[in-house]
């Protein structure tokens, strides 16, 4: 147990009663609030010092909203990087899943909950009953069952909350059986000794815990400093498993050293190095680190690098290699339900070695393919394959495919022999000893050919529709050292698998030699550099023509139609200006050929656009060229007609330069561009037509999904950029006065009816009440900017003032549940907001402390709409599928780009990246 954590009087935490095995005296509870937690954590179990006085905790474990829940003595900087002691698994069907928030769950409805306790047996020690109400948060959870061996007696509240159900849970089979005989029926008695790690036993959960903080080479210095102390102290703890881990870590360089002796020349600063736990995917350990320079990106770890950071590259590709294999041993001898890690340091290092000489074990059968379909599924489908890799060494991958979603295309950065491991175990000398440099070659270059056939297999599995898949290995991610590139035919690599299956193409080399596969040997240096068979856009995977959105007619699909309410892209342009721009180029290209040609031209368009606007135009620009006003150079008049077609650009760039300029005349030119924008016949809705202002794509996206009752079902035309800004920049400069209040209302008012699907439209109208101390309008106002925002910082700013609202409004707890969420959402109001909530804590007297699924049963008690930016982002992301599967490649990635950042998926930047490299 950890030295005792202090709690504000704020932090919520509360008292278990009737927990099994619990020692005579002892106070234990959870923690809710009030301590730092990762993103997704519920709660911290603690032992308190008394009922009475809980001021002061003790943590003994951490518990997600995922079922799963931790040991540890400190509150977390971000998630454990290592199994969970107790997870609990809702199981439908024959499918087991960590998530309990399951949306289409009958609010009724009930499922089975089993408890595992996980000491390597993984033994089901209870079940219960999980009744849905509402969402997870809510879910009621009830004991039924439970292993006749254990002594004690399961009770909890029938029925309890997640929290109190965990949290018992925990304790009972975890921390209290620790303390007794008591163990799973089937667990074995060599395993543990009374729950408890046996005197000299290697505890894997402390080594992991040890990489939990943000410093990731303070964690470094610290194992190898913790074990080799220990070590000398108790040579018989010693295990073969951490000496091989620090044998790995003092092997990468990084022993000794701090983040501020990394640095560079050119660079700005060190590597700003964190430790990933890919959970989702591959869970393996990931090494994020970035050197940048005032301009440019200098070193990523994966195809960018430079020679001033290349060997801080390999040193840290080192480190996390060494983790990796380190975690996948102890996974495997877990998995063999051996958890004593009584292995020498011989037989560690050979079943490492293993993972990196059978690393297509793990490849995927190309015989049996996904039902990918669609150029959006193909694409994710790959791209979670390669995310799925469990590789020793980092294989960074980018990838691309044709337009028929035939042929993939592969560049794969794999690892050299400096990024690899340097020393390996020696029986005969019982040391570890350096490679010489031919079993260094060897070792890259089996590897360079198994993660060519792993990427190849990766992708034929991914998708039928694929028929051939080309690789080019870049050794160090060089894209100048390619050392593979090689052609691979479904047929073929289907044979060769089937036939290596039981050895994972243990000749990689002699498997490449049977497709047309480009490499050499260069004496004992290994491969060498060769020409490679293709190119990232170019020949069958160059970039294909994509016309402007503003005048693509490609037809949507019918999801797509259903989605957006249009029938193609063209209808989704946010510019006004978009057909006239596409004119305007047309004139301008006809005009470097003479004026003659401009002027052919212009009768064309005159004669063949329905566009009155248009016509009139081309009428003026005729009169000009043929009275002389204009020539053969008179390339900008000719943009600058269709471009500014109703002569609004020149006030609005005056007004904003005197806005910039702090000066009072800015006022009167913006209230005279608003009356003449707000007069513009142009721009009046109809019964079949309406115009409405778009700051982006997204935002049109949203006005379809949420804006359906402005549209009544017309045609929707994008509204020329000065008419709304006018009225926006009016409302801005107007609230910086309280006389100005009510002016500045009017005109944050005709902003929302110019574009109702824009977050900001609604934050303007927020602000003006907020000058007029209209608190109650104030918060509906906020209210609405979050049902329409697809960005985090906007919905950070809504929480933030809506904080304040009910501040003021005395509303207290919903002022400290909006707090609490805007900083959740780590915008840029979030440390303000931690501020004020201290503020608001320290001057309100009698506030009760809130879990945080009551915190949302408040602000939903309010009419807060705390799910529309999660279900804008799914919106984003559905709608990009359909998009991308139009043909809308460009509309689609903008889509699937502003979705991916609300909800986190490490599968969607890189198909992002490949359908990019060929849109």
């Amino acid at each position: 147990m950890g030295s005792p954590v202090k709690l504000s009087f704020f932090a919520k935490r509360d008292v278990l009663r009737c927990v099994p095995l619990m020692p005579s005296g002892a106070t234990y509870g959870y923690i809710s609030s009030g301590l730092a937690m990762p993103k997704g954590g519920a709660c911290y179990v603690a032992a308190f010092d008394n009922p009475t006085n809980t001021s002061k905790a003790h943590i003994v474990a951490y518990i997600d909203w995922f079922g799963r829940a931790y040991s540890c003595d400190e509150p977390l900087a971000q998630e454990p990087l290592r199994d969970p002691d107790l997870v609990a698994y809702t199981c439908g069907g024959n499918v087991e899943s960590t998530e309990t928030n399951r949306e289409n769950d009958d609010a009724t409805s009930s499922a089975r909950l089993d408890v595992f306790l996980c000491d390597g047996s993984r033994q089901t020690v209870a079940e219960a009953r999980v009744v849905n109400v509402d969402n997870t948060r809510k879910a009621e959870f009830s004991y039924t069952a439970i292993d006749d061996s254990f002594p004690g007696k399961f009770e909890v509240a029938n029925p309890t909350r997640y929290l109190e159900f965990m949290s018992t849970a925990y304790l009972a089979f975890v921390e209290f059986a620790r303390c007794t005989e008591w163990e799973p029926e089937s667990a074995s008695d060599d395993s543990v000794n009374n729950g408890t790690v046996p005197n000299g036993a290697f505890d894997l959960a402390a080594v992991f815990s040890r990489f939990q903080q943000s410093d990731f080479f303070d964690a470094i210095n610290r194992e190898v400093l913790e074990a080799e102390t220990s070590w000398s102290e108790n040579p018989e703890q010693a295990r073969g498993i951490e000496r091989f881990l620090v044998n790995g870590l003092r092997d990468s360089g990084l022993v000794g050293i701090s983040a501020d002796t990394l640095t560079v020349e050119g660079a700005a600063e060190g590597p700003n190095a964190r430790l990933i736990r890919t959970s989702r995917y591959s869970n393996l350990f990931f090494l994020d680190f970035v050197y940048n320079s005032q301009t440019e990106c200098l070193e990523d770890g994966a195809f960018t690098s430079c020679d001033a950071t290349r060997d801080m590259r390999h040193k840290l590709l080192r480190a996390e290699s060494a983790l990796n294999r380190f975690l996948m041993v102890s996974n495997f001898l877990e998995s063999e339900e051996d958890d004593t890690f009584e292995q020498t340091e011989e037989e560690i290092s050979k079943l490492a070695d293993s993972f990196v000489e059978y690393l297509c074990v793990q490849a995927p059968d190309p015989n049996s393919p996904l039902e990918a379909k669609g150029r959006w599924d193909t694409h994710v489908a790959i791209a979670q394959a390669g995310e799925l890799w469990r590789a020793p060494y980092r294989i960074p991958y980018e990838f691309c495919l044709n337009e028929a979603c035939t042929e993939v295309g592969f560049n794969l950065a794999v690892p050299c022999k400096s990024a690899m491991a340097q020393t390996h175990w020696d029986d005969d000398v019982d040391d570890y000893l350096p490679y010489t440099p031919i079993e260094s070659s060897a070792i890259e270059s089996r590897y360079a050919a198994h993660a060519a056939l792993l990427a190849a297999s990766s992708a034929f599995h991914a998708s039928a529709s694929i028929e051939k898949v080309y690789v080019n290995c870049l050794r160090d991610g060089n894209k100048e050292d390619i050392v593979i590139s090689v052609e691979f035919d479904r047929k073929t690599l289907c044979d060769a698998y089937s036939a290596s299956k039981a050895n994972a193409f243990s000749e990689p080399f002699e498997t490449l030699s049977r497709f047309n596969a480009h490499f050499k040997f260069e004496g004992d240096n290994g491969l060498c550099n060769i020409e490679k068979l293709f190119s990232l856009g170019k020949g069958d995977f160059k970039s294909s023509f994509e016309r402007l959105v503003a005048i693509d007619t490609t037809p949507f699909n019918e999801k797509a139609r259903d989605m957006l309410h249009v029938d193609c892209p063209m209808r989704m342009s946010i510019f006004e200006d978009g057909q006239r721009r596409a004119y305007a180029d047309e004139v301008s290209a006809a005009l470097d050929a003479g004026v003659e040609n401009a002027e052919l031209t212009l009768k064309q368009i005159h004669d063949r656009t329905e566009d009155l606007l248009v016509r009139d135009i081309c009428t003026r620009l005729l009169a000009a060229f043929s009275e002389g006003a204009l020539g053969e150079t008179s390339f900008l008049e000719v943009k600058e007609a269709f471009m500014d077609a109703y002569g609004l650009k020149p006030a609005m760039m005056r007004a904003s330069s005197l806005m910039r300029d702090d000066d009072p005349a800015a006022i009167g030119l913006l209230e005279e561009l608003a009356a003449q924008g707000d007069t513009i016949d142009g721009f009046n809705d109809t019964s079949r037509v309406c115009y409405r202002y778009f700051d982006s794509y997204e935002t049109r996206a949203i006005y379809a999904k949420r804006c359906l009752d402005d549209a009544k079902g017309r045609i929707v035309n994008p509204l020329a950029d000065e008419v709304f800004l006018a009225h926006d920049s009016l409302a801005q400069e107007l609230t910086t006065t309280i006389t100005g209040a009510d002016e500045a209302l009017g005109h944050a008012q005709r902003c929302i009816e110019l574009s109702p699907a824009r977050a900001y439209s609604y934050l303007r109208a927020a602000r003006a009440y907020f000058m007029k101390d209209d608190y109650e309008n104030e918060v509906k106002m906020c209210c609405k900017a979050l049902e329409v925002t697809w960005r985090a910082d906007d919905a950070g700013l809504a929480f933030y003032w809506l904080a304040y609202s009910f501040w003021k409004l005395e509303k207290y707890d919903a002022a400290v549940a909006c707090y609490k969420r805007c900083s959740m959402l780590n915008s840029y109001m979030a440390a303000e907001a931690k501020t004020e909530l201290d503020e608001l804590l320290s001057s309100v007297k009698g506030l009760k402390r809130h879990s945080v699924e009551e915190d949302e049963a408040i602000l939903e008690a309010h009419g807060v709409p705390l799910n529309a930016l999660t279900e804008n982002a799914e919106f984003l992301l559905a709608a990009a599928k359909e998009t991308i599967d139009s043909s809308a490649v460009s509309l689609g990635c903008i889509f699937a780009a502003a979705g991916v950042r609300i909800l986190r998926d490490d599968a969607i930047v890189p198909a992002l990246r490949a359908l990019n490299a060929t849109m």
